[in-house]
């Protein structure tokens, strides 16, 4: 195999990345915000410390982030985290500041549920397959 066809491969991969993502917003969209997901905190059990990861970064982010997890096929948070971590461009395109911990991908794996998250990579792949060239 020569070096130039490694490159096109790698492009290649990284557009099917890119028009998964476009997808996966768009479906993402159309879901409403979860009413568990930003809770009143108690003042009587958090008296002080650190605001909650659900403050730090969106829902819809985050459940684009774990359809790309599930994309991707990787089963462990901290995959996920070393992937967004070497691929900066994109916490760009998620509008993410910084890249989730595996303890944030975590909490909000179990903030949305199996049931949603299926539901919503059913769709997801449904349309990325058609629109796959």
């Amino acid at each position: 195999m020569a070096v130039g066809e490694y490159v096109v491969y790698e492009r290649a991969s990284k557009d099917e990345e890119q028009l998964f993502l476009k997808i996966a917003i768009e479906v993402v969209g159309i879901v409403k915000e979860h009413s568990n997901w930003m809770k009143p905190r108690n003042p009587k059990k958090h008296a002080g410390g650190r605001k909650p990861i659900s403050y730090h970064f969106k829902p819809t982010m985050m459940l684009v982030l774990l359809l790309l997890m599930n994309y991707h096929g990787k089963d462990y948070y901290r995959e996920m985290e070393a992937h967004l971590k070497c691929n900066k461009h994109l916490l760009t395109e998620l509008g993410l500041k910084e890249s989730p911990s595996k303890s944030t991908i975590h909490v909000a794996y179990g903030k949305v549920g199996t049931k949603l998250l299926r539901k919503l990579n059913d769709t997801a792949l449904s349309k990325f397959k058609r629109e796959d060239v």
